[in-house]
């Protein structure tokens, strides 16, 4: 029973809704006819890869973990119900075989409602982990492009670039940099 995507998929969707909010993919058109150098930055690999973000992905691989095996011997007890219920379904009355049919069914759908309530909850806290490490990156890419004048940088999985001669991958120096900031600027 997978209750969620691979880590990349999410990641890139949290990531994508992300960048956009923060603007790293923003103005591709107007830096198209400069001549200055681009850099990029790979936002999924920052965050997976710096210790908050392995931090983060451990606790919620815990969670999940445990979740999913609560949720699995929920659907065994299901199973064992239904198989019950076939093997006695003859001997019950018309009315007893609804109201086991109707106890079943209610407890299916409880449990694909608490499956998707975890879902919903395990992209949340996602999405606050996430968030929380691509502001204090963004503040971090700017400075690095300050200091290299670079005339733009680009996430290089949303920003819907293609293709650009010679960019100045940020992505190594960024994870550096975060690694040594004070944990007090980390939080």
């Amino acid at each position: 029973m997978e209750l969620i995507r691979t880590k990349e998929q999410d990641m890139t969707t949290w990531i994508s809704t992300l960048c956009v909010v923060l603007g790293l993919g923003a103005g591709a058109t107007a830096f198209a006819n400069t001549d200055g150098q681009f850099g990029v930055v790979d936002m999924q690999a920052v965050i997976l890869n710096v210790s908050e973000g392995k931090a983060a992905r451990a606790k919620l691989e815990g969670e999940i973990k445990g979740k999913e095996k609560e949720l699995m011997n929920q659907k065994q007890e299901l199973d064992k119900l239904n198989e019950s219920w076939k093997k006695t379904a003859a001997l019950l009355s018309e009315e007893a075989r609804i109201n086991k049919q109707k106890e079943f069914q209610e407890k299916f759908l409880a449990l694909r409602n608490a499956e998707m309530s975890f879902q919903g909850e395990i992209k949340r806290k996602e999405a606050e982990a996430t968030q929380k490490i691509a502001v204090k990156v963004a503040r971090l890419v700017e400075k690095i492009a300050r200091d290299k004048k670079l005339t733009g940088v680009f996430e290089t999985n949303t920003a819907g670039l293609l293709y650009l001669e010679k960019p100045v991958d940020l992505t190594k120096e960024v994870i550096a940099e975060y690694e040594k900031m004070p944990k007090q600027d980390k939080k």
